[in-house]
């Protein structure tokens, strides 16, 4: 009895992990959305300045608001944590890192698997066991060093 409990603790703990680290993928997807883009060397800082004004006299006048929408420091901190941990995707988790660190960050801009199996040409089970296989090996690397994994925990829950 006691070792089932135990199991099932271990069980809860990694898909707990598991769930974490694809919403912290998913919150970073959305979180580059909101990142502002780098300017052209050549741009003249003057394009910034100028924006098109509307005067009341003016025919289909209306009052346009100005929306930007910029990313929070706790999300770029999440951010930079999530790119840190698709960089520790490396030979010794998968043969090829590069394209399983593809075929992660796709899914966490929520591409569909069927999407992201014909981008790459393989089947969409097989992306998505491929997908699963990483990601767990990602975690127990993580959680090998400690270190990362207390500030996995620390940028999840208390920041």
């Amino acid at each position: 009895m006691d070792l089932m409990n135990s199991l099932e603790h271990f069980l809860k703990e990694e898909v707990i992990s598991l769930n974490n680290l694809v919403f912290l993928l998913d919150e970073a997807a959305r979180t580059e959305r909101f990142l502002s883009t780098p300017k052209h060397p050549g741009t003249p800082s003057m394009y910034d300045l100028l924006l098109t004004t509307y005067e009341k006299k003016d025919i289909g006048y209306y009052q346009k608001t100005l929306m930007k929408l910029r990313a929070t420091p706790k999300q770029i901190t999440r951010w930079e944590f999530a790119l840190d941990a698709l960089l520790a995707i490396e030979i010794d988790i998968s043969k090829e890192p590069t394209l399983d660190r593809q075929i992660i960050w796709m899914r966490a801009n929520r591409f569909k698997w069927t999407q992201v199996g014909r981008h790459f040409g393989f089947n969409r089970i097989t992306i998505k066991n491929r997908y699963m296989k990483v990601l767990t090996a990602l975690i127990k690397k993580i959680k090998k060093n400690n270190n990362k994994y207390c500030k996995l925990n620390r940028i999840l829950y208390l920041i």
